[in-house]
């Protein structure tokens, strides 16, 4: 075999592992939102190994709240309750996540 077909193989190898390993990863993103000037954590992203699902939490120690993933709801909790949301998307699926907060 020539080098640089050996070399090839190696690089397009090495190209797919970076692609898989991109897949597998899980996004996750957390951050304190404020409703009505009060800290509220928000938790949403995609996780499985295939990035299969969407998820949203959020929890509040003042209002009742809620989350959504894509267009699931964790219907109404009370505070101090976390509410967690998740839905089935696919790999190649769009995560869309959501919080509310109720007076």
């Amino acid at each position: 075999m020539k080098a640089k077909t050996l070399k090839k193989i190696l690089i397009n190898f090495t190209l797919i592992l970076g692609v898989l390993g991109s897949i597998s990863a899980v996004k996750v993103l957390a951050d304190t939102v404020y409703y009505k000037g009060h800290a509220v954590y928000w938790n949403y992203g995609r996780f499985c190994p295939l990035k299969d699902w969407s998820f949203s939490e959020v929890q509040s120690s003042v209002f009742w709240h809620s989350a959504t993933a894509n267009s699931v709801s964790s219907g109404r909790q009370r505070p101090c309750v976390l509410a967690r949301a998740e839905c089935h998307i696919g790999v190649l699926g769009h995560a869309t996540a959501a919080w509310n907060c109720y007076d």
